[in-house]
């Protein structure tokens, strides 16, 4: 499923907690969602090897996710994940993140996909190799 925008909400349990209340989202048994835009009140949940990937500027801290859409909707929202499940972050090209998309607890960039170069179709007469070489002097005062 691709969403493009609009108003999702959870329904509110009768516990009084949070516990039991339903989720703007729900992926589930190999699914794919991917979220363009949008307005989310309540948790989403990904599970049984589903995908939620989120476009645009975003954080992941735990099952917390914020960010801003390419539109500048913003994103506040827990993703619970189970048996599976995956919270993807794609950054969009027309979009100028202060921060990479990045997923704790290593705060690394997620990796989007490359763009495709066009092949010119011509023909490869060489090889190219290249070589790193590391040294490293390590000088010991005694």
């Amino acid at each position: 499923a691709t969403i493009n925008g609009g108003v999702f909400r959870g329904g509110k349990g009768s516990s009084g907690d949070s516990s039991d209340d339903g989720s703007s989202i729900y992926a589930n048994f190999g699914g794919m969602v991917e979220v363009h835009s949008g307005t989310f009140e309540g948790d989403m949940e990904v599970g049984d090897s589903s995908t939620i990937a989120f476009y645009g500027c975003f954080m992941k801290n735990g099952d917390k996710v914020t960010g801003v859409f390419v539109d500048e909707t913003y994103l506040d929202v827990n993703v619970r994940t189970r048996d599976g499940g995956e919270v993807r972050l794609v950054s969009v090209a027309e979009q100028e993140c202060e921060t990479a998309p990045s997923s704790s607890p290593t705060n690394f960039p997620t990796i989007s996909m490359p763009p495709t170069v066009l092949r010119s179709g011509g023909i490869r007469m060489g090889a190219s190799c290249v070589y790193i070489i590391v040294s490293v002097l390590l000088s010991w005062c005694i």
